[in-house]
């Protein structure tokens, strides 16, 4: 869109509206001389008259009559591009980008989602699942607003801002010998067992967080295969290739063939936080911290003992 032409469309549609050279100026904030020299340029350029002058005032040609909707259209169509950008600026009308990690899905996602709806109805949310290290970059980079994340600090411009607690849980396959036993299991149990495992780089604060309880409870986890997402360590539980240390909050999911016990301790993992670019801040993320300081607890443990 050519903005010059569209500006002087829109004087020649002020004076058309008026009658008058005078009153158009007067409403579009410019003296009458600018304003006459726009109308001639814009004659020039479309090589047709637009304009009767009189001593009355003015009133539009043939031609400028014929002009007289597409120069409304676009006066439109002009202004709604520029209140968009103003918007855009502020992070107002921009559509919210989301980041959250699959065991965010259910517990922290839509009571956030449904908020910012509510606040922001004229703005589109995309929503998209990845790991807390792709959405750390991704945070860094702009392509999302906000995200859903595993992390115990902050990582510059990154900010956290804790949504609630979280402790681990054992996932074994249905027919486990430990799957139906009463009562919170001790992790020494697992010391033998097969363990599906998350790569660190994925999330390393959470991995060095299963690693360290397993430590903790004298022995050191058989992983015997890498997956590339939480869901996929479910599938691999489910097929009996293993047992898993997952946040308990996915226990929620109730996958077939899964089994899920609490742990002794409870055995805390590293929670959920709301993360954002302190250096791309806007309406919606502002919002966002708000909402969270309304909608989650600090310390809220999504399953204990």
């Amino acid at each position: 869109m050519d903005f010059r032409l569209v500006r002087r469309l829109g004087h020649f549609l002020a004076v058309a509206e008026e009658g008058h050279f005078g009153r158009a100026a007067a409403r579009l904030g410019i003296s009458q001389p600018p304003l006459t020299a726009q109308i001639q340029a814009l004659e020039r350029e479309l090589g047709v008259r637009l304009l009767e002058r009189s001593g009355k005032g003015a009133r539009p040609t043939r031609e400028g009559e014929a002009l007289l909707p597409l120069a409304r259209r676009m006066a439109e169509d002009a202004g709604q591009i520029e209140s968009l950008a103003r918007d855009l600026r502020a992070g107002r009308s921009a559509p919210v980008a989301l980041a959250c990690v699959t065991s965010a899905l259910f517990d922290y996602l839509p009571p956030l989602v449904r908020g910012l709806q509510a606040a922001r109805p004229a703005s589109a949310i995309a929503v998209r699942e990845m790991d807390t290290a792709d959405a750390v970059e991704a945070l860094r980079r702009g392509e999302v607003d906000l995200a859903l994340l595993r992390l115990d600090r902050d990582r510059h411009p990154v900010k956290l801002r804790p949504l609630g607690r979280d402790v681990l849980a054992a996932a074994l396959p249905e027919e486990h010998r430990l799957a139906t036993q009463d009562g919170p299991l001790p992790l020494a149990a697992l010391a033998d067992e097969p363990m599906l495992v998350l790569p660190r780089g994925i999330s390393p604060a959470y991995s060095d967080a299963m690693v360290a309880a397993c430590h903790a409870a004298g022995f050191t986890p058989r992983v015997t295969r890498e997956v590339g997402s939480a869901m996929a360590q479910l599938g691999f539980v489910a097929a009996g290739l293993g047992v898993a240390l997952v946040s308990a909050g996915m226990a929620r999911l109730r996958p077939p063939g899964v089994a899920f016990r609490a742990l002794e301790g409870p055995i805390h993992a590293v929670g959920v936080a709301l993360a954002w670019n302190a250096e791309r801040e806007n309406e919606a993320t502002r919002l966002a911290l708000e909402l969270a300081e309304r909608l989650f607890t600090h310390g809220r443990v999504i399953m204990d003992n």
